[in-house]
């Protein structure tokens, strides 16, 4: 069962919700956010709740919920995250950076961990991948220029350049949050 859910003004997303519709907001208890999407995934950490079902993370805080992040990459199942109106998770990597830079107007970017994670303060946001594009086109065409390759490892590379295409997560955060 798919869910669309608003979670900040112009930011929405559209998740496989387990126990059907709901909203979950900032400031929510553990709860509430389990009576939308379940029972987490047994965690470590007692802060963060993993539901893989809906490839949602949700980390709360002091005062409950203060980040949700999603698994958006289109390329191993994601979910669909839209801002005003335009699909996130569809996005390459460069075009969506350009996008929320656009969107985030003068607020302060955070890209001091660049190209693996933006923080965009103003509009709340943050997007992560664990492999650069750069770094993964590289690799496929070190291992080509090399001569043989095994065609299951030329699989392997050419999937994680589609992959590296596309931020892995996408988050959303409070501005409480997104202050510290």
């Amino acid at each position: 069962m798919n869910t669309s859910v608003t979670l900040l003004p112009n930011i929405g997303a559209e998740f496989r919700a387990p126990l059907g519709n709901g909203t979950i907001r900032f400031g929510d208890d553990r709860s509430a956010v389990c009576a939308v999407l379940g029972d987490p995934e047994p965690q470590v950490e007692e802060h963060r709740l993993t539901f893989a079902d809906a490839s949602v993370q949700v980390h709360l805080g002091r005062t409950g919920v203060e980040f949700i992040e999603f698994h958006t990459n289109p390329h191993s199942n994601g979910v669909e995250v839209e801002l005003n109106g335009k699909n996130l998770s569809q996005l390459g990597v460069a075009d969506c950076t350009e996008y929320l830079r656009a969107c985030n107007k003068l607020a302060p970017v955070d890209d001091s961990e660049a190209p693996a994670a933006w923080v965009f303060k103003g509009i709340g946001l943050t997007v992560w991948q664990p492999y650069a594009f750069e770094d993964a086109q590289e690799d496929l065409n070190h291992a080509t220029q090399a001569g043989q390759i095994d065609p299951e490892e030329l699989q392997y590379l050419q999937d994680e350049v589609a992959r590296a295409a596309h931020f892995e997560s996408i988050g959303i955060g409070s501005p409480e949050y997104m202050e510290n």
